[in-house]
């Protein structure tokens, strides 16, 4: 299994707005594009989400990031993490099960 990995840092006051909007709308779109599994978790000592995108290990990641940049819903989804809500300190790791 390969695993897309991002770690970010929302406002407090943009949290819940954003919560949800992942659950509705993020989560169910950007969760495709050959995902297996779409997820996101809430650290319990810092303003900061881990989401996570799980991938057969034969997917091939790149094609997921041009897949997104090639649907219009999609790209305006991705950009509105950083411009709707505020995400700083984004960090992103690409994990390989072993």
């Amino acid at each position: 299994m390969k695993v897309l990995q991002w770690s970010m840092t929302i406002p407090a006051v943009k949290q819940l707005a954003f919560e949800k909007w992942f659950k509705d709308v993020a989560g169910p779109v950007l969760g495709g594009f050959g995902a297996k599994k779409h997820e996101i978790y809430k650290t319990v000592k810092e303003n900061r989400f881990v989401e996570r995108i799980y991938f057969d290990d034969n997917f091939d990641i790149p094609s997921y990031f041009a897949a997104v940049k090639a649907d219009p819903e999609a790209w305006e989804i991705s950009r509105m993490y950083e411009g709707e809500f505020g995400a700083k300190d984004v960090e992103l790791k690409v994990l390989k099960e072993i």
